[in-house]
C-alpha cells in the first residue's frame, strides 16, 4: 500500500503526464504518421524526406505543405505525370493508396509529413470527407501507359483534376 503522500505525489505525476499527452496530441499522432511513413513511403521518398529519384522530396515541400484536399487526394488516388517540388522536375508514378491504408492512417503520415513546417494537422475527418468525394475517380496504379481520367468502359481523356501541372503523364 502506498502511503497517502506517496499516493498525492502518484497522482499529482499522473495528472501531469496526462495533461502533456493530451497538449502534444498532434505530436503523438505526428510520431505514429512517422511510423507510418517508414513503412510505406521512404522506400520512394527515403528515410529523411528526401526523395528518391525519380520521386519528389517531401521534406519542406509546398506540395506537402500547402492544400491539404489536393495533398489527401494525391495519396488516395495516387499521382502520374511531371511535378515540380523546389524548381526541380520530376516525373514518376506514385500508386493510389486508397485501399491500403485507412483514414486514420493517411491522416497520421500527412500529419507527421506537415509537423516540421507548422502546416496544419490533416484530422481522419478531412481525409474520409476527401475520400468519398474522390470516391469515383480513377486511381493510379503500377506504371502501364496513360491512366488518365479514364472513366467508364475506358473512354475519355481527362487532365487538370488537381491543378498545377497534375496529368497522367502520357503528354496529351
Amino acid at each position: 500500500m502506498l502511503s497517502l503522500g506517496l499516493r498525492a505525489l502518484f497522482l499529482r505525476s499522473l495528472a501531469a503526464c496526462s495533461f502533456a499527452l493530451l497538449s502534444s496530441s498532434a505530436s503523438l499522432y505526428a510520431r505514429s504518421g512517422h511510423s507510418l511513413y517508414l513503412e510505406n513511403c521512404a522506400r520512394c521518398h527515403g528515410a529523411e524526406r528526401e526523395g528518391l529519384d525519380p520521386n519528389p522530396p517531401l521534406k519542406n515541400s509546398a506540395w506537402v505543405n500547402g492544400d491539404p484536399e489536393r495533398l489527401i487526394r494525391i495519396v488516395l488516388n495516387g499521382y502520374a505525370g511531371t511535378i515540380r517540388v523546389a524548381g526541380e522536375e520530376y516525373r514518376g508514378q506514385m500508386p493510389s493508396w486508397r485501399t491500403i491504408l485507412n483514414d486514420d492512417q493517411v491522416a497520421s503520415i500527412l500529419t507527421y509529413l506537415r509537423s516540421e513546417s507548422g502546416a496544419e494537422k490533416i484530422s481522419t475527418d478531412q481525409v474520409a470527407s476527401v475520400r468519398q468525394k474522390t470516391k469515383g475517380e480513377p486511381t493510379t496504379r503500377a506504371p502501364s501507359g496513360c491512366m488518365g481520367g479514364r472513366t467508364g468502359m475506358g473512354r475519355g481523356h481527362r487532365h487538370g483534376g488537381m491543378g498545377g501541372g497534375m496529368g497522367c503523364g502520357c503528354g496529351r
